[in-house]
């Protein structure tokens, strides 16, 4: 894999339609590849032109991971554009808001949100993402230097309004060589990647990673990513070998127990799993039962995605850490300014050569986020004797107890997903009258949980032989469902509203 970083158009060709690399549609076993996957590509930037799209415009794209979103980002790429993809979860009025931050040229959207938009954003162009055609081979693509933005992606919005982060083609490339060398992907493996377009994951994986590699990418219709058994069914049927997936798949997977034949996931070699904590009981139970090894990795949007990573050579289960530093530099700060010592927590910050570049229009937000060279994630962890490390959470989700001790809610979830009727827990802080907060959770029950199993004696007395007197919960709430971004991340700041109305 000799790919120049600094040439996206290089890469292009030698990789997408010069390369091994296809696309297999899992609802009609199609594959896309070489010269028919070019010729979607040049179709689909000939329509972008026509609809105004030039050298640094931006392209607003609304729908799920598949054929449609790989051939539009190519096709925006090529053009010199922006590919902004957003949450297809959102609702029409927060995408028209954030259009008016993100200023697109044109927008491409599933035919059946085409009427919706059309109200809401009269002036905007807009395109089917459905309707792909194929153009002529022929195309001379836009000349742009390394660093000229390529993506627009907004940040999870897990606690609070999402920030828009530009990414350079350049960084787009380089994080794309990390991912395939620390995964260990091979040319003529089958990829089955969940996260959605407008994360990281999804974008980086999906459209540059799997060609780089040479890989088969399995693209899935949204009601296959979110059905489990339709899921399994496509894992087995299609001998997928590497599952990128959020950690709460684990937790389906495990809860079927002996229902899920183990011959379903024979095929593959690891899962891959991030944006999300990752619960190191039920990645044991996972590889008990299965024998895959289940790849825990780390990278926000602000670091290009991947930044530190286990590996799958030296994988063992009962590892709790984010494995080693990838194509960066780590240091992890105490709060007295100084860097923590081994085993102590401190603030973990990054060093590397092609981070984000800013935040949109947002100069202070930009340099809060940078100390000097260095990127501050936020999230506190710790560093072991073997150089891991390890994640103890992020500093604005800790809960600040009238003991002025701070507890990580992610520990607390953990016991509670333990007990018996306790399908997913979300844990946080409600102020308390004396200073600091008390500890509250959010239930969602098993299908077969009984009210003794839910009772909250019950549940206080599970996380107390767990974790201790001082992580016990003094309410509990039970909820049909917890608030979660598309991939899988637990949505912190939606928390207290919920537990306020529910019952």
């Amino acid at each position: 894999m000799h790919t120049n970083s600094h040439d996206i158009v290089t890469f292009y060709h030698q990789h997408v339609t010069a390369g091994s690399f296809s696309i297999s549609d899992a609802a009609d076993s199609r594959s896309i590849t070489g010269d028919a996957l070019g010729r979607l590509i040049v179709g689909a930037a000939n329509r972008l032109r026509v609809a105004g799209l030039g050298p640094g415009d931006r392209v607003l794209f609304m729908d799920g991971q598949g054929l449609s979103a790989f051939v539009h980002f190519w096709a925006t790429v090529l053009l010199g554009g922006v590919f902004v993809p957003v949450d297809t979860s959102w609702p029409l009025a927060r995408i028209a808001s954030t259009c008016l931050r993100l200023c697109p040229t044109v927008a491409v959207v599933p035919a059946a949100v085409l009427a919706g938009f059309q109200t809401r954003l009269p002036d905007l162009p807009l395109l089917s993402a459905n309707e792909l055609a194929s153009g002529q081979s022929t195309f001379v693509p836009a000349d742009m230097p390394a660093d000229a933005a390529a993506a627009f992606l907004l940040t999870s919005g897990s606690t609070g309004e999402p920030k828009i982060v530009v990414h350079g083609r350049d960084a787009l490339l380089r994080s794309a060589r990390l991912a395939v060398e620390t995964f260990d992907w091979r040319g003529g493996e089958r990829l089955l990647n969940l996260p959605e377009p407008h994360t990281m994951s999804g974008l980086r994986n999906a459209m540059l990673a799997a060609p780089m590699a040479g890989m088969s990418w399995v693209s899935a219709a949204v009601e296959q990513r979110s059905n489990l058994f339709a899921l399994c069914d496509l894992l087995a049927t299609h001998r997928i070998q590497r599952l990128v997936a959020a950690p709460m798949l684990l937790r389906q997977i495990n809860l079927q127990g002996a229902r899920l034949n183990p011959s379903t996931l024979a095929s593959l070699k690891a899962v891959y799993c991030t944006g999300a904590d990752l619960h190191i009981e039920e990645v044991d139970r996972f590889h008990a039962r299965y024998g895959i090894p289940v790849i825990n990795y780390y990278g926000l949007t602000e670091t290009v995605g991947l930044c530190l990573s286990q590996r799958i050579e030296s994988w063992q289960p009962g590892d709790r850490s984010l494995g080693w530093p990838v194509g960066c530099r780590v240091r992890l700060m105490a709060a007295d300014g100084q860097e923590a010592k081994p085993g102590v927590s401190g603030e973990l910050q990054i060093e590397m050569p092609l981070p984000m570049q800013r935040y949109l229009e947002d100069p202070v937000a930009t340099a809060q986020r940078f100390d000097g060279q260095w990127l501050r994630t936020g999230d506190l962890a710790y560093r072991d004797g073997d150089d891991r490390i390890t994640l103890t959470g992020r500093a604005s989700a800790f809960i600040n107890t009238v003991h002025t001790e701070k507890i990580y809610p992610g520990e607390i979830e953990s016991a509670l997903e333990q007990l018996p009727g306790v399908a997913q827990a979300a844990v946080f802080g409600l102020p308390d009258a004396a200073g600091g907060e008390r500890i509250a959770a959010l239930i969602v029950p098993l299908s077969d949980a009984s009210p003794e199993d839910l009772a909250p004696q019950r549940l206080a007395l599970g996380v107390r032989e767990i974790l201790g007197p001082s992580r016990v919960p003094v309410a509990f709430r039970c909820v049909a469902d917890l608030p979660r971004s598309s991939n899988g991340k637990l949505l912190r700041h939606a928390l207290a509203a919920i537990f306020e109305h529910a019952h």
